[in-house]
């Protein structure tokens, strides 16, 4: 297995892995002491990462939301809780989540996944995508569950990062992008509504797959640096933690 295939077989599991916990009955409930629903966890927490950033920054930076939307979730959100409180509860709820659904994967799988992406997030520069950066000062979590699902979260945003940089440089506005995403399956929920729609034509659909395409490349590039066994674990990893999202087996 090269970089490219293994970047190919991982971008769907671990996009909807590194994603399940936002929004999750275990969210909700972390969210509860702090008088927040989930959403407003979801700003605290993925929000909170980036540091001292005012809302506006944060909301540049999360890109694919109609503009304005992540500033309101933010202020709500830092009207609520600290920084630290927020984050803290974010990353329990990933915890819980993890406790929750991975009982069933055997320790080594989840032991070699982190390791391999332990060493890839070794080698990225620093700078280049800010939520990256934000997860990977945190503290690593040392229970093999909870260290598994953090890197699965922060490769999730390591593609995302990529996204962003390809979508832009193939001149696709975040709408756009958004609009031709899965059917558009997550048009409405970042914000967007009819009146942002754009015609679908045949130029704008190849220049989205193309940014598409554009992300696997670069992040394939990135990849490189494993070795064919770490490139392996990445991928046994991904498909565990995905089938366990659909049969969850609880710790």
């Amino acid at each position: 297995m090269n970089a490219l295939q293994a970047t190919e077989e991982i971008a769907e599991p671990l996009g909807t892995v590194g994603m399940m916990f936002y929004f999750s009955p275990q969210s909700a409930e972390r969210a509860k002491p702090l008088d927040m629903d989930v959403v407003a966890l979801y700003a605290a927490g993925r929000g909170g990462v980036l540091g001292d950033r005012t809302a506006d920054e944060i909301d540049d930076i999360f890109f694919f939301f109609k503009p304005g939307m992540i500033t309101q979730m933010v202020e709500n959100a830092r009207s609520k809780a600290s920084r630290e409180v927020g984050v803290g509860a974010h990353l329990d709820a990933a915890k819980d989540y993890a406790d929750a659904t991975f009982g069933g994967i055997d320790e080594t799988v989840l032991n070699d996944f982190s390791a391999a992406v332990k060493s890839l997030a070794a080698t990225l520069p620093a700078g280049q995508w800010p939520i990256v950066d934000g997860y990977l000062a945190l503290e690593v979590p040392s229970t093999p569950r909870h260290e598994a699902y953090y890197w699965a979260i922060i490769m999730r945003e390591l593609r995302g990062g990529v996204h962003t940089n390809a979508v832009k440089a193939a001149g696709l506005s975040a709408s756009e992008s958004c609009q031709l995403d899965r059917g558009g399956a997550f048009f409405a929920l970042h914000g967007y509504s009819d009146d942002d729609k754009v015609e679908e034509t045949e130029e704008l659909i190849a220049t989205r797959a193309a940014a598409e395409a554009d992300t696997t490349a670069r992040e394939a590039a990135l990849l490189q640096v494993l070795d064919d066994a770490q490139l392996a674990a990445l991928v046994a990893g991904a498909r565990a933690m995905a089938d366990a999202v659909n049969n969850p087996v609880p710790a």
